[in-house]
């Protein structure tokens, strides 16, 4: 079984639709993170699976929301370890932390170091489709980043090194930068610093770019007002992952 799906609590016992539902989601991730998913068919995910094509079909109409559904629940794997890291440490919730953990994490998650790989393509191609296939979600994924540097912002935690209508680029650019520098330097066969020394690098970067220290008790509010954006995303999150499966749950 996929890291992904081990990570999963069940609230209530899955019925053998869900459960159907989550072994295709297995062999996709595993196909995707094998082959990347431009390579990979409804038939292959079918076969790995050991049902019929038609089966898959009965739970992701299209390819393209199969394998979007593989990567928000990688996502939502990622967002529940941050909400843990962020409720045990105030600091954790600085954008240089959630960095740094970001950075560390997508080791232990096949998929998101998938789309990383091989210059940022099966990135690109996520990034195209993902805005018209969930719509809402990503969204709400705008407006609880906008709503996260508002926070980090009324509490002090961004400095005036540069202009606020750059800080989200200038984040953004160094994050991604340094998630895909690794696999294309390595791959030319130049030297890099290790894991933790490269998720060390990415922190600092975004330290000294764009925060400054502030009072512990501001930055408990900022852990407090985090966690709880971060949590309603993940719920978000995982309301879509349903969707895009086509189970619903009662309530």
């Amino acid at each position: 079984m996929s890291p992904s799906a081990d990570s999963r609590a069940q609230a209530r016992p899955a019925s053998e639709r869900e459960l159907r539902a989550d072994r295709i989601l297995d062999a996709a991730e595993e196909l995707m993170v094998a082959w990347g998913h431009r390579k990979t068919t409804i038939d292959d995910v079918a076969r790995r699976a050991g049902i019929g094509k038609g089966t898959v079909y009965l739970h992701f109409p299209t390819k393209e929301r199969l394998f979007l559904t593989v990567v928000m629940r990688a996502q939502h794997t990622i967002v529940e370890r941050l909400l843990d890291i962020m409720r045990a440490d105030p600091e954790a919730a600085r954008p240089s932390e959630v960095a740094r953990h970001v950075y560390l994490l997508q080791f232990d998650t096949p998929v998101v170091r998938t789309l990383y790989g091989n210059g940022g393509e099966e990135l690109g191609a996520f990034s195209r489709t993902y805005p018209h296939l969930a719509k809402d979600l990503s969204e709400a994924r705008q407006s609880v980043l906008g709503d996260y540097w508002a926070l980090l912002d009324e509490h002090g935690v961004l400095g005036p090194q540069i202009p606020a209508d750059q800080r989200f680029y200038a984040y953004c650019s160094t994050i991604v930068g340094h998630l895909l520098t690794e696999p294309l330097l390595a791959q030319q066969g130049f030297p890099v610093p290790d894991r933790a020394a490269r998720a060390d690098l990415a922190a600092r970067s975004i330290r000294l770019l764009l925060e400054q220290d502030v009072p512990e008790p501001a930055m408990r509010a900022v852990q407090t007002g985090t966690i709880a954006l971060f949590a309603a995303l993940d719920q978000l999150l995982t309301g879509e992952i349903e969707e895009q499966k086509s189970v619903k749950r009662s309530t």
